[in-house]
């Protein structure tokens, strides 16, 4: 079966929600990553709800390598009514990347909540990885985040509270150890070195958000990190390939739906974790909704 047929059958079992809440009226976010996939995602469904976003990329117009860019996404949040500006930037240049706070203050006043979603991956083996894709890979996967948090803090303590969440990956998990099942999906995938940098990228972001969590709980930020179960059926995924029939493609209306819950509780309730989106909606008993905060599409 089709990656695509897949995620339309995903989509078809999970269920419908109701009217649109706005339970981010008067919130700003910043998105990064949000010219395609899951960040575009999130940050349609947070504009649904009333957040004024701020869209972070490198590609603002049409026509780069894969399929997306800032301009459309702010043209669907725009046609749906909601608010967003866009800020062009690359997160693996230090210099590149101060400029997203204070653009979003520029823009919009304040800085409620940061989704790190943008990240760097190539799934090589480990021992053909050179010096240059590990220096970019933390840069984008690790720093990157922390020092966008380092700059949100400030102000959203002046608020009196924020929400901090990292886009993670299964790929954190450690893979069995020996002896090795080479039945085992997990072992196939490692034997070609495929996931090791990434992995180890998203491993060292998950044990910064469990630490983050700890050391903000007084200043009322929530941080978590979330994975999908599986592969998410974003232009990333379908450029990388390699989906089977045994593969999990998980839609991108539930990335977001759980993206959204992780934002807006309060941190005293919620904080601190390191979850997947799928069980993380069940534990909650949250409903999936559309990207526009309503129904799901047939």
């Amino acid at each position: 079966m089709a990656l695509d047929q897949r995620e339309r059958t995903s989509r078809a079992n999970l269920p419908r929600g109701d009217a649109v809440s706005g339970v981010l009226d008067g919130k700003v976010a910043i998105v990064t990553g949000s010219s395609r996939g899951i960040g575009a995602a999130i940050a349609r469904r947070f504009a649904a709800e009333g957040a004024k976003v701020a869209l972070v990329a490198r590609t603002v117009a049409p026509g780069g390598k894969l399929a997306g860019s800032l301009d459309e996404t702010a043209s669907l949040i725009r046609a749906a009514g909601g608010t967003c500006c866009l800020i062009a930037a690359d997160l693996a240049d230090a210099e590149s990347r101060a400029t997203i706070v204070p653009a979003t203050l520029e823009a919009f006043g304040a800085v409620d909540i940061l989704v790190n979603n943008a990240a760097w991956s190539r799934f090589i083996p480990i021992w053909e990885v050179s010096a240059k894709q590990m220096t970019l890979a933390f840069q984008m996967n690790v720093h990157a985040p922390h020092e966008l948090a380092q700059q949100a803090l400030p102000h959203m303590t002046a608020r009196g509270a924020g929400w901090i969440l990292n886009i993670s990956s299964a790929t954190a998990d450690l893979p069995p150890a020996a002896p090795w099942d080479e039945t085992n999906r997990a072992v196939q995938f490692n034997m070609h070195g495929h996931p090791t940098l990434y992995a180890a990228t998203k491993a060292a972001l998950d044990r910064l958000t469990a630490g983050w969590g700890i050391e903000l709980a007084k200043s009322r930020i929530a941080v978590n990190s979330m994975a999908p179960v599986g592969a998410v059926a974003s232009e990333g995924a379908l450029a990388v390939g390699g989906w089977d029939e045994r593969d999990h493609i998980e839609p991108v209306e539930a990335m977001a739906e759980a993206a959204l819950q992780l934002c807006h509780r309060p941190a005293e309730s919620l904080s601190g974790e390191v979850v997947r989106s799928l069980p993380l909606l069940k534990r909650l008993g949250v409903e999936v909704r559309s990207l526009d905060g309503r129904t799901l599409s047939d």
